[in-house]
């Protein structure tokens, strides 16, 4: 069978794009931001100390206006967490409740844990100014018992924003049994 040219080209374009996709989605552990545990009503500002989370990205806006929830305040390893996210302000961002980060607590301070082999669809969920918006994401199966936090990364949806336009929302602690 012969190819000519123009497939060939095809082919690489959808290889080239399947890399892409696959990098992209490997999680990251972005900076601090607000969040509280679902089970409470009352929502919690985002951090006040000025300690970024472990590998915070720069150009990154810790904030109080977008707070994150979870269902519950305890779990098991591998678990579905319904994860929701209030925007309090007048801006609109973008988020994909998959690509997000688990930190452990660990003598005070918080580490990412790492999912090497974790892969997500790279979709962009919109979060309009004043909005909540809920979505699952599945707990490591490899997680031991301790205290943990979910991140997400939020880039603000405006014309002209770059890529420093960005905050992140960071949850309370939750417990895993």
């Amino acid at each position: 069978m012969r190819l000519d040219k123009r497939q060939m080209r095809a082919g690489l374009v959808g290889l080239i794009g399947v890399g892409m996709v696959v990098s992209a989605c490997q999680p990251r552990a972005p900076g601090a931001g607000a969040g509280d545990s679902a089970r409470d009503s009352t929502a919690v500002p985002a951090r006040t100390d000025s300690a970024p989370a472990a590998g915070a990205a720069s150009g990154t806006v810790r904030s109080d206006s977008v707070l994150l929830r979870t269902d519950k305040g305890q779990y098991k390893a591998g678990e579905q967490v319904a994860l929701t996210i209030e925007n309090r302000s007048a801006s609109s961002y973008a988020f994909n409740p998959c690509t997000r980060s688990i930190e452990r607590e660990e003598g005070g301070a918080w580490t990412a844990i790492p999912e090497p082999d974790r892969m997500c669809t790279m979709e962009a969920w919109i979060l309009d100014a004043r909005g909540t918006r809920t979505g699952n994401t599945e707990l490591p199966s490899s997680l031991t018992a301790g205290r943990y936090r979910v991140v997400i990364r939020l880039t603000v949806e405006a014309p002209g924003a770059t890529a420093g336009s960005a905050l992140t929302a960071v949850s309370n602690p939750i417990s895993i049994s």
